[in-house]
């Protein structure tokens, strides 16, 4: 056999070959393509807020496990709950809460010291964040969505483990329509709700026990 016929043999053998794998890389699923969301939240601080000489460390939120993930939730109809396909957060929702705390706090200028429960903070209390509900929710398939934070916050007196005050906060905002970036702005503006509710409820609570431990000690 010559060396061209043989070259020719073994490559109309290899197109073969080739063929079946071609075919069935078509079906292959195909990875679903992201669009990464931002969260965009600031947080203005109240000059109503108390100025406090104390120091605070956030702990990351405990969520469920849908609520656990960098996935945007929506409720499409009553007893049911998905996630916007080809939609992520930049990083997980508790992470996204604990961020947006911490940064409210420093931006504030009210208080001493905050930082999140890994950075070692020899602190005075813990915030402790229980995420319940942040969720998209169409109350009729024909109008926008709204959307549903529901936080339980525990503020711990981090000598004693007591806690000083507890707190349930809920807010509602009503999506501008149902695209996602008009989503997304409605799930900033829940949470830059909560976080300015949540930063002025700390700081008076944590005073007034600040307050009244001082007052008891003066007693004794």
């Amino acid at each position: 056999m010559s060396a061209t016929r043989y070259f020719v043999r073994n490559a109309i053998a290899s197109v073969v070959l080739l063929l079946p794998l071609i075919g069935c890389s078509s079906l292959l699923p195909k990875s679903e393509p992201q669009q990464i969301i931002t969260s965009q939240v600031h947080v203005d601080a109240d000059p109503a807020w108390p100025k406090v000489g104390w120091q605070l460390t956030v702990a990351q939120p405990t969520a469920a496990d849908i609520l656990d993930s960098r996935r945007m939730a929506v409720i499409p109809s009553p007893g049911r709950i998905e996630v916007y396909k080809g939609v992520s957060w930049e990083d997980t929702v508790p992470n996204i809460v604990q961020d947006t705390v911490v940064q409210a706090f420093e931006d504030s200028g009210k208080i001493l010291a905050v930082g999140r429960q890994t950075a070692g903070l020899r602190t005075d209390y813990l915030l402790l964040l229980e995420l319940r509900d942040d969720q998209a929710v169409y109350r009729t398939p024909s109008a926008p969505p709204e959307v549903v934070l529901v936080v339980n916050a525990k503020l711990i007196d981090y000598t004693t483990s007591r806690a000083v005050a507890s707190h349930t906060f809920r807010e509602t905002v009503p999506a501008s329509g149902t695209a996602v970036p008009a989503v997304a702005q409605a799930f900033d503006s829940a949470l830059g709700a909560f976080v300015h509710e949540l930063v002025g409820w700390t700081l008076a609570s944590g005073q007034q026990a600040k307050t009244e431990a001082a007052k008891s000690a003066s007693k004794h």
